[in-house]
This record gives C-alpha cells, structure tokens and sequence, in this order.
C-alpha cells in the first residue's frame, strides 16, 4: 500500500496558525514583520522564507526549526560553511549527498551514526597523550 505524500509545509502551518495558536493571518503576519500577502504566499506554498523569517516562524509557530527546515528543503545555515571549511570536505561533501539523496530517515540515521562513530575515533587519536 504506497504511502500518502508528506502535508506541504505551507499547510501545516497555517493549520499550527489556525487550530492551535488561534491567530488570524494578519496578526502572524504583524509578530513575524513580514506583509499578509507574504504570509498567503508563504502558505500557499508560492513562497519560501528568507533564513531569518524561517527563524521568526519557528519561534512565532513554536514549532521545531528542523521541521520547517526539511518542510521547505533549507538546510541549516551551517552546512554550506562545514562543507567548505577545508579543501576534503569542499570535494567530498558533495559526493556524500548525492550518493546518500536517495537513502529513507533510517538509511540516513544509520549513516549518519557512523560517521559520529569514525568522528569519534580520530577525536581519540588526536586527543591520545604522547607515549614515553
């Protein structure tokens, strides 16, 4: 049985506006300084935030600043600077997502483990006090 697609992040929030927070569109849009018309678009999925109003919302909507991260397909603002910190990420980075763009949540949380535990490992190396 295939499984129904993912609800636009557009909709969740204006349902998280409407049904919990209980706040018409104008006010939302009044708290985040942005103009209604942004707001419907920003709904209506027309728009996507800028990473400032993307903050404004998590804060506003009270809800997880990775949900509307991966709801509108914005990384976090540090991945571009991790990426190109030095000249092996800048080449590898690259080649990691596309080879990993298609793994499922638990494919990804499988890999993203191993890289913690090889992480850890060079930590340890480098963190070892010289032998006498």
């Amino acid at each position: 049985m295939p499984s129904k697609p993912p609800q636009p992040i557009g909709e969740i929030i204006r349902q998280q506006r409407t049904e919990v927070l209980m706040v018409g569109l104008r006010e939302m849009a009044k708290r985040l300084d942005i103009a209604p018309a942004h707001m419907t678009d920003i709904e209506k999925g027309r728009r996507s935030p800028s990473e400032a109003l993307l903050l404004r919302i998590a804060i506003q909507y009270k809800m997880d600043e990775a949900t509307l991260r991966a709801g509108w397909g914005k990384a976090e603002s540090d991945v571009g600077e991790i990426a190109s910190s030095n000249a092996t990420n800048a080449a590898k980075a690259p080649q990691l997502l596309r080879a990993a763009k298609d793994l499922d949540a638990e494919q990804w949380d499988a890999l993203i483990s191993q890289a913690r535990t090889m992480a850890d490992k060079v930590a340890r190396k480098t963190t070892k006090p010289p032998k006498s």
